[in-house]
């Protein structure tokens, strides 16, 4: 007997468990399957021609300037204070790309995607909260690029990509959950487990776009409880101490507490007081550098 539409559709849109919709999210994502919203065709573009091993600064070049936008970014990213230090002028792509190498122009071009799609009538409902996730994810990604430079270690233009890219799970979750329809519960317990659960869906997003082994590892392990508590810093401990030094950047209230209660600084051989005199010395940096980010 056939079912009815309307209540086919109803079923459609039952409520899932957090668990259930991250179970599902990661079989999409295990077969390939991203499902991301007028992600701009430029962004598809560029990916390919950056997965060609051939593809030389040139032909990645001529990819980016097929969009005007996105060729603005992409100078005005190589042409940063942090990413210029000589300030001679870069007024071509292809020196461009060549400056920033693959990684970084992935990254902006994903980063790109993702603020255009942030702009499409599909998502218009999730606007407000997709703006606060790139907020949030180009602090991260300034206080990691300063991080890795003053720490040595890790190389501070994986420390930016990370930082960029290390909430892109929740991005996708808000996303898929939207286009689900169905509510996934608010309460504490479906709060944590989302939280739990988005460092892995987006290090299989990032993995399924060709990012480097290392800034995968770094996101996918970003709430990670169980590492050594001693040992030699790493691109992961550079990217839990960032999202942790979020809240202390203006303002250094705490700070002492969560210096101590987090690991990764340790590791990282970062006191309360090294971190205050970091953020104090380098506060103006890094507005400077969260504001390029954000275009």
């Amino acid at each position: 007997m056939a079912i009815p539409a309307a209540q086919t559709q109803e079923e459609s849109r039952r409520a899932l468990t957090p668990s259930e919709f991250l179970k599902e999210l990661s079989a999409e994502l295990a077969s390939g399957d991203i499902r991301l919203p007028s992600f701009p065709a430029v962004a598809q573009r560029v990916q390919r021609a950056l997965e060609d091993p051939r593809a030389t600064p040139a032909q990645v070049a001529r990819v980016i300037g097929i969009d005007a936008a996105l060729a603005v970014r992409i100078l005005r990213l190589a042409n940063s204070a942090f990413l210029n230090p000589s300030a001679k002028p870069i007024t071509e792509l292809q020196q461009a790309v060549h400056r920033l190498g693959h990684q970084l122009v992935r990254c902006t071009a994903v980063s790109f995607a993702l603020q255009q799609m942030n702009a499409g009538p599909s998502v218009a409902v999730l606007r407000p909260q997709l703006h606060e996730l790139w907020r949030q994810g180009t602090l991260v990604a300034s206080i990691a690029y300063v991080l890795a430079r003053e720490t040595r270690a890790a190389n501070p233009d994986e420390a930016l990509i990370a930082g960029l890219m290390h909430n892109i799970g929740s991005l996708y979750i808000a996303v898929r959950a939207h286009q689900h329809g169905g509510a996934l519960g608010a309460d504490e317990a479906a709060t944590r487990m989302l939280n739990n659960g988005h460092p892995r869906i987006a290090g299989a997003i990032l993995g399924r776009w060709k990012f480097a082994p290392s800034i995968v590892s770094a996101v996918s392990n970003q709430n990670a409880s169980n590492l050594p508590a001693t040992g030699p810093g790493s691109l992961t401990d550079v990217l839990i101490a960032a999202i942790s030094l979020v809240p202390y950047v203006f303002y250094r209230g705490l700070l002492d507490e969560t210096v101590t209660a987090v690991a990764a600084f340790q590791r990282l051989a970062l006191h309360a007081a090294d971190c205050k005199r970091l953020l104090g010395t380098t506060a103006g940096q890094i507005k400077a550098l969260h504001s390029a980010l954000v275009g």
